[in-house]
């Protein structure tokens, strides 16, 4: 299954969530009234009788029902609101600690640089990492509404006892859950969920209240409170009952998918079974103590809570099935635990840098020559269109071992400012510095004017560390962690310097375009709250002005003068669609190509797959990719919720 295909998938299984989840209320109102008839018919001399009594209380009834539906649907509001912050919120609640962008904790740093290499490789932002510190079991989860405010959570029992390669599989089987679009059908889970368990535990409160509060008063007006807790009570063990079963039916088989893509992204199902077999060998496996644990188990890598009939109600398939589908071979045992102490990293050269997770990559791999998983795409040659489509969220071992290569050649004065919470910023900045000098001068005119003078050096030194073209976007996405940590008040003087330095020449280049919407896109959810992707309403057919805008800006790019008519016809028979046009190049304007993938993000993703290849086609037209048309492609790619990973060394002109 591609991207796409798991896409539309996740959306109908939303459909089909919300289907479980009104027959699961319905299925609670209906329960209620069955018990109530059951006691009337415990006191009246025949079912008839007692179904006329229970008919004569229909008023009673129908608000009964109402007043369930309400606490029901309030329930699964309120967590909705809750969780509109989508992955920070989830981290929090489950207890997480957020890891700094610079951390030099050698276990806590050999996850991000994982966590960096795994989003790059996939071209996703880079997520916030956070530490669950008090849980010694092992287990990680990811979760947001979207790429761009997911996060990937890791229990400290995980970052201490898995090996590197046992983390890669780790955090490719969470990386798949963002690709495939489960990260969005989690967030509704739990709300749902909420919203089925709320009246139980609305009972336990009035029952609290009724024990503790009620001594003063006699004991008929206590009876009432009793009762009513302990009723509550009862209709939210019937929401608990449905909301496991919809959790267990929801999440069970995806896990399989996942650790099937984590093996795929790494080759290597040693490293997958390895982390399985851990769990199985320690006492703590991958069980979470926190309190709000069973409220995300099902997003957990591994079954992070205990439950009764786990055949019924379990979110994850058994340990030992989990373990024979990556290793068939496998005699049922597990390791002893001093078999794997305390994880160390070693390269080939055995440098300490080591204990903070760095790849072994050599001094020509540094220098920008290609790992030897990725020397293979080196000699493939200009990718076709339907090629650069099909790798929309992929990940695969030899994109891995490029964004490691990627990775490890970004300046290391670079990489330390990219962590880093107060310099991040800077970064941005230093790559949008013009190397026009009277541009530039009114560049830092502008960010004296908004920061003050004692930033025009510190972004003039970033700016004069050469930094090769297929690094930029790189180094922009692992910025993303310490940007989201930016001051709230900060961030709206930190937008207006953004678009200030791309306007300052009187034009905006397509590489300023695309750091722009990419800043835009992954930047706006973590200070803009609620900011929710758009779901697909539209059809191919009304959005041709913005297609040929899109077309004609890719058109544009890379190609002589003479090859631009000619490349835009190839995108546009492509789709074939009637009203197609060549746009100008002053057409093409920021505002505009804005404008229109605001309008194109809610295609569905059948026609974003051929707008896609339509937009690839335009690019290989001419039998080369340059630099600056694959970094559009991805930019364009990025902002209709596809992401593509960095092209491969070989497979654009000059790298």
């Amino acid at each position: 299954m591609d991207f796409f295909e798991s896409q539309e998938k996740a959306r109908r299984k939303s459909a089909v969530l919300v289907v479980l989840f009104i027959l699961a209320t319905i299925g609670i109102v209906f329960t209620v009234y069955a018990l109530i008839y059951l006691l009337i018919l415990t006191d009246a001399p025949n079912a008839a009788q007692a179904w006329l009594e229970f008919k004569g209380m229909a008023d009673l009834l129908a608000m009964l029902g109402a007043l369930i539906l309400a606490i029901i649907g309030f329930g699964t509001i309120f967590k909705m609101v809750q969780l509109r912050r989508g992955g920070a919120a989830v981290a929090e609640l489950l207890g997480g600690r957020l890891v700094m962008p610079d951390s030099a904790n050698p276990d806590e740093r050999k996850v991000l640089n994982v966590v960096e290499e795994m989003a790059i490789a996939s071209g996703l932002p880079v997520p916030p990492v956070y530490m669950m510190d008090q849980e010694s079991g092992i287990n990680a989860f990811a979760a947001g509404q979207n790429p761009g405010d997911a996060v990937v959570g890791l229990t400290s029992g995980a970052a201490r006892m898995l090996t590197r390669s046992e983390l890669q599989a780790v955090i490719g089987h969470e990386f798949s859950h963002i690709l495939n679009g489960d990260m969005r059908m989690n967030i509704k889970l739990m709300s749902v969920i909420h919203g089925l368990i709320i009246l139980g535990l609305a009972g336990r409160v009035i029952l609290r209240m009724a024990v503790y509060g009620g001594r003063s008063r006699d004991r008929r007006g206590a009876a009432l409170p009793l009762v009513l807790g302990v009723g509550f009570i009862l209709v939210g063990s019937l929401g608990m009952l449905f909301g496991s079963m919809i959790k267990a039916a929801v999440s069970r088989q995806r896990e399989y998918l996942a650790d099937a893509s984590a093996v795929q992204f790494t080759r290597d199902s040693r490293a997958m079974a390895g982390v399985l077999k851990k769990i199985g060998a320690i006492s703590q496996g991958s069980r979470l103590e926190h309190a709000n644990a069973a409220q995300a188990s099902h997003m957990f890598f591994a079954q992070g809570v205990n439950v009764l009939m786990t055949s019924l109600f379990a979110t994850h398939p058994p340990l030992e099935e989990r373990i024979r589908r990556v290793e068939p071979g496998w005699d049922g045992t597990y390791p002893v635990i001093s078999d794997f102490p305390r994880s160390r990293v070693q390269t080939a050269t055995g440098a300490p840098a080591n204990e903070f997770g760095f790849s072994s990559l050599t001094r020509e791999q540094y220098q920008g020559r290609p790992s030897p998983s990725a020397r293979s795409a080196v000699q493939s040659g200009t990718p076709t269109a339907v090629d650069l489509t099909a790798s929309v969220g992929r990940l695969d071992d030899v994109h891995v071992a490029h964004a490691r290569g990627l990775r490890e050649r970004i300046p290391p004065v670079l990489l330390d400012a990219a962590h880093d919470t107060a310099q991040a910023h800077w970064v941005v900045f230093a790559m949008l510095l013009s190397r026009e000098q009277g541009v530039a001068k009114a560049q830092f005119a502008l960010l004296d004017n908004i920061f003050g003078p004692a930033l025009e050096r510190k972004v003039a030194d970033l700016a004069r560390v050469e930094l090769p073209r297929e690094l930029r976007l790189p180094l922009l996405d692992i910025c993303f962690p310490a940007l989201r940590r930016m001051p709230f008040d900060r961030y709206p003087a930190f937008r207006s310097a953004l678009q200030g330095m791309i306007q300052a020449d009187g034009r905006v280049g397509l590489f300023e375009w695309a750091l722009h919407r990419a800043v835009l896109r992954h930047l706006e959810p973590s200070f803009v709250p609620g900011r929710n992707s758009a779901f697909g309403h539209a059809a191919l057919h009304q959005v041709v002005d913005q297609i040929s805008l899109i077309l004609s800006a890719l058109a544009h790019v890379g190609a002589r003068p003479e090859d631009t008519a000619m490349a835009f016809e190839a995108g546009a028979n492509e789709l074939r669609l009637p009203g197609l046009g060549l746009r100008s190049r002053e057409q093409c304007g920021i505002q505009a190509l804005d404008a229109a993938l605001n309008k194109l993000i809610r295609l569905r993703e059948t026609s974003k797959r051929d707008l896609i290849t339509a937009c690839a086609t335009v690019i290989v037209a001419d039998g080369q990719v340059s630099m600056a048309q694959a970094e559009i492609l991805r930019a364009v790619s990025d902002a209709l919720e596809c992401p593509m990973p960095p092209l491969l060394p070989g497979q654009v002109a000059g790298a």
